[in-house]
């Protein structure tokens, strides 16, 4: 009989080391996903950088800085056009909101 509780929380705790260690590894897989996706970026825009000026030597310690500062410009970007979109859409909201109540303000004194 006692023996069984000591079994029921065993499996509980590794199947909570077992939830922790992939919510680590999702955390690991996202970061290693938006580094990958800098490198390549800051790629291209050393490679652009280096089409239009031949002769400048560029350093290759800046390619991963120039990456995560391009998604983070592009995060920036998408974030301020969303920001402007809520508010197109909050504004919309209250006209409409203004405009049923004058309607209803309309229909019960007319």
């Amino acid at each position: 009989m006692f023996l069984i509780p000591s079994v029921v929380s065993l499996a509980q705790g590794a199947t909570q080391s077992t939830k922790q260690t992939s919510a680590q590894e999702i955390v690991d897989q996202i970061l290693a996903f938006i580094y990958s996706l800098g490198h390549l970026i800051g790629e291209g825009v050393v490679k652009l950088v280096v089409a239009i000026l031949p002769s400048m030597q560029f350093p290759k310690d800046l390619v991963d800085p120039i990456g995560l500062l391009a998604i983070l410009t592009i995060f920036l970007a998408v974030a301020s056009v969303a920001k402007k979109l809520v508010w197109i859409i909050v504004i919309a909201g209250w006209a409409l909101i203004l405009i049923r109540l004058i309607l209803v303000i309309v229909q019960n004194y007319v």
